[in-house]
């Protein structure tokens, strides 16, 4: 087991970000590590070699991924399906559904468009999609609830809010939607890495590989567990799931990117998951603990918290241009500022985040804003 200088030590040679910077946007896109590149190389390599006759390594590949994948998940290996984006799991379960008229789907008005916008086929079909406005975020998950009823067929959520960073309990929303049969569809692309995810009382989960999990665009996991394949269509066929086939994988994956998955997934097995979350925890609650030393008040509750960390102020664009322009990359979204350190970030990382943004306020004049209730800040 390492010690904390030695595990920072090792995560400073394994991920060397640009000299003299602090990289804080692990929820925008996570940093490779340096086997990355020669994974995808190996895949290219194969290919020069052999031509098509490298199939049967590369399926090898993609297949010792999916078994990760599933032990990562706790989840059979037959329930994970690699498709291209979070998207394109949300939208091929969407139009998996055989819609009927009164049918109705309970989103937050708030989440991320690819979470909302692939219900509207319920509507095309007589359906109700509900927004739910969402007032107060420590009540996200109360209204959401509030609004399942007996016609509910789908919730569909985002584990980890991609602005707020609030985190919901799956298990809270799966027994109520198990309650009136409805399915519980759920973004991950902000959790799946950051935290451990449990899915036992979730029917399909969508994630994307490029954050947290550290593997660059064009591939995301889909776990459609037996109660989504029960109720729900292959909308798209092909060779690998002709009828009467209840898989969801219709063409071929990104091999390439399977690749870099595959070896990406074995350098975080090496270091251990329960370290790797147990570091995500404690240099959030750094960053919690930085942000609300300077006088702001974190939207993200400590009791809901995954790897983000967002908070409110009157000028947050500029803000974060103060703080790039003293080495700390962080984003700005909705009016609030989005801090997500990773595994690899450092204890020295978040000092020097809080040092900037001490000065960044001092010669700013930037304001807190307490978000936490929507209806006070620009959302």
């Amino acid at each position: 087991m390492l010690t904390l200088d030695e595990w920072e030590v090792r995560a400073k040679a394994d991920f060397p970000y640009r000299a003299g910077r602090v990289y804080l946007n692990s929820a925008g896109a996570g940093l490779p590590w340096p086997g990355a590149p020669a994974a995808a190389a190996e895949y290219y390599t194969h290919l020069a070699a052999w031509g098509a006759s490298a199939q049967p390594e590369w399926v090898r590949r993609a297949e010792l991924a999916r078994v990760r994948v599933g032990r990562l998940l706790r989840v059979p290996s037959e329930d994970v399906t690699f498709l291209r984006n979070t998207s394109d799991v949300m939208n091929l379960a969407a139009n998996s559904v055989a819609w009927r008229p009164g049918d109705e789907v309970v989103v937050a008005a708030d989440d991320f468009p690819s979470v909302v916008l692939p219900w509207t086929t319920a509507e095309a079909a007589g359906g109700t999609l509900h927004r739910v406005e969402i007032d107060d975020e420590r009540l996200r998950e109360d209204r959401l609830l509030e609004r399942i009823g007996a016609r509910t067929r789908v919730l569909a959520v985002t584990h980890v809010h991609a602005v707020t960073g609030s985190r919901l309990d799956l298990e809270r929303l799966g027994r109520a939607c198990r309650e009136v049969g409805a399915l519980l569809v759920v973004d991950g692309i902000e959790a799946l890495g950051a935290i451990d995810v449990d899915l036992t009382w979730v029917d399909v989960y969508g994630a994307a590989v490029f954050k947290w999990m550290l593997s660059g665009f064009g591939l995301s996991i889909g776990v459609f567990a037996d109660r989504a394949r029960d109720q729900l269509t292959p909308a798209y066929r092909g060779y690998r799931n002709a009828p009467p086939s209840r898989s969801f994988e219709y063409s071929d994956p990104n091999y390439p990117g399977l690749y870099v998955l595959d070896s990406t997934l074995q350098y975080l097995d090496s270091l251990g998951w329960e370290s790797v979350h147990g570091k995500v925890a404690d240099l959030t609650a750094m960053v919690d603990a930085t942000v609300s030393a300077q006088a702001f008040t974190p939207v993200t509750d400590a009791a809901a918290r995954a790897g983000i960390i967002s908070f409110g102020v009157d000028d947050a664009e500029g803000l974060v241009t103060q703080l790039q322009d003293r080495g700390i990359d962080v984003v700005h979204k909705r009016g609030l500022v989005r801090v997500s350190p990773h595994f690899y970030t450092s204890r020295e990382d978040v000092r020097l985040f809080g040092e900037a943004l001490a000065d960044a306020v001092a010669a700013a004049g930037i304001r807190p804003v307490d978000a936490r209730r929507h209806d006070a800040a620009d959302r």
